[in-house]
């Protein structure tokens, strides 16, 4: 059978403390979710303006870098036009290349890849007679970019001329009685460091910590070769640089770290957070509010027995379920003896304090799963709720034992000792009664015998 959803949202109206728990970690959950997601929010669109920054960079430096790369591809035509290119030619040629280049160090020429010419001359004699296919750091990409037939950048390096630069090969092949041969290779020389300034990287030191990796064009495998590698973070942005024949890869992270808030003092949570801290003590205050006044109906408010609207509540509950399952229960009727005297001689106050140890004392001596009742005055009733309901010896004996431990001594506030007895009348469902009033008035009528006959106090009604 299933069960309605309304039960559990009773169960929990019953406890404001755990359902104002329960709503305040469901709220701060969900400000934490709203918190993180703004703070996704502010550090994604800090890292939108970091790329862009990086964009731009990249893209000055690829224009730069590919205007040298059409530079040199430029010469290689002319030469393979030429079929071969003399001194004075070539520098000719150069000295019109290198107008306005300001990064431009040198162009070459390397039939067999030995460096023949190079313009200028002067600053660059220590590379004329240089073999680019044994010098260990740029043999490597001179290798590469006979592979692929394309220009590959190598560097940056210490050049031998002195300063540091990076310098782009490009393969030439020169047909010989009609058939390719390769010729060896034109160079274009760059300075580094004006490079990285004309692409605009000091602009973006300002504000970034930068490191570039990809030496010799070998992308982010290969090594780093500008700035600290140990001070990038993985929260750092990474923009590749599409160099010839490869690439590198830039990293860049703000220098004073990230300004996005942590997730608990975003807007959305700490609105979330006073939302779900509010709505916890206003449910909590409700819930404790209704709970206070459902128990205040139902309970005496002396002594926080359930009252005589509970008690016929439950034996209205007890009688129905009898009815239906044949399960037999028994009610006890107690009336006390010698209350009034206590209450007219020691004040009300007094009468209080007997009425509440009597409560107390009642509850202890029943068992669990037997309800105690104040039905008003000096009158109480407990139901039991016991498959041995029908045994009268049963019930005499668990009532005496109830009226043995009322008629104990009590101490009262001026510390005076009083003594309470208890007459108790017996009936039992569906011995004495099949109908609740019926039941409590047999109940009623044996606990007047037994007051009135003080005898053993218990009298138990006659069986219909």
């Amino acid at each position: 059978m299933k069960r309605s959803p309304i039960r559990p949202l009773f169960w929990l109206t019953q406890r404001p403390k755990l359902t104002a728990a329960i709503i305040l970690l469901v709220g701060i959950f969900l400000s934490w979710r709203a918190g993180e997601l703004e703070h996704k929010h502010d550090l994604s669109e800090q890292k939108n303006e970091i790329q862009t920054q990086v964009s731009n960079f990249r893209a000055q430096l690829e224009t730069k870098l590919y205007y040298n790369v059409a530079l040199i591809k430029g010469l290689a035509v002319d030469l393979v036009i030429r079929e071969e290119m003399k001194p004075e030619q070539f520098a000719r040629i150069a000295e019109e290349l290198s107008r306005a280049n300001p990064a431009q160090r040198n162009l070459s020429l390397a039939p067999n890849f030995i460096i023949r010419d190079v313009y200028p001359i002067a600053g660059n004699e220590k590379i004329i007679g240089l073999n680019l296919l044994l010098d260990p750091e740029q043999k490597a990409a001179v290798y590469r970019s006979i592979q692929l037939d394309d220009a590959v950048l190598a560097g940056p390096f210490d050049l031998a001329q002195g300063g540091e630069g990076v310098v782009c090969r490009f393969p030439v092949w020169i047909k010989k009685d009609g058939v390719p041969r390769l010729w060896g290779a034109v160079s274009i020389t760059l300075d580094y460091q004006q490079l990285m300034k004309e692409a605009g990287l000091a602009r973006l030191e300002q504000d970034l910590d930068i490191s570039i990796r990809g030496r010799d064009a070998s992308g982010p495998a290969g090594a780093y070769f500008f700035g600290d590698e140990n001070i990038i973070t993985s929260d750092a942005v990474r923009v590749p640089v599409f160099v010839p024949g490869g690439s590198w890869l830039i990293s860049a992270q703000p220098k004073t770290g990230y300004g996005a808030v942590p997730w608990w003092r975003t807007n959305a949570a700490m609105i979330g957070l006073l939302v779900s801290l509010f709505s916890a003590l206003a449910s909590f205050r409700i819930l404790f509010d209704r709970s206070r006044i459902r128990h205040l109906a139902d309970h005496d408010p002396l002594t926080q027995l359930p009252n005589r609207r509970q008690a016929l509540a439950d034996l209205h509950e007890l009688t129905h379920r009898g009815k239906r399952n044949n399960q037999p229960f028994a009610l006890l009727s107690i009336d006390l003896d010698g209350f009034k005297p206590i209450n007219d001689e020691y004040g009300h106050d007094a009468g209080d304090e007997v009425l509440k140890t009597i409560a107390q004392r009642l509850l202890a001596s029943v068992r669990k799963g037997d309800t105690v009742a104040r039905m008003g005055g000096d009158e109480f009733i407990v139901l039991i709720d016991d498959p041995l309901a029908n045994d009268v010896d049963h019930l005499i004996a668990y009532a005496e034992r109830i009226r043995d431990k009322l008629s104990q001594p009590m101490q009262i506030l001026g510390g005076d000792l009083v003594y309470v007895g208890a007459s108790i009348g017996i009936a039992s469902y569906p011995s004495h009664a099949g109908e609740m009033h019926g039941l409590i008035r047999e109940a009623d009528q044996a606990m007047y015998r037994a007051k009135r006959d003080k005898t053993s106090g218990v009298e138990i009604a006659q069986i219909i």
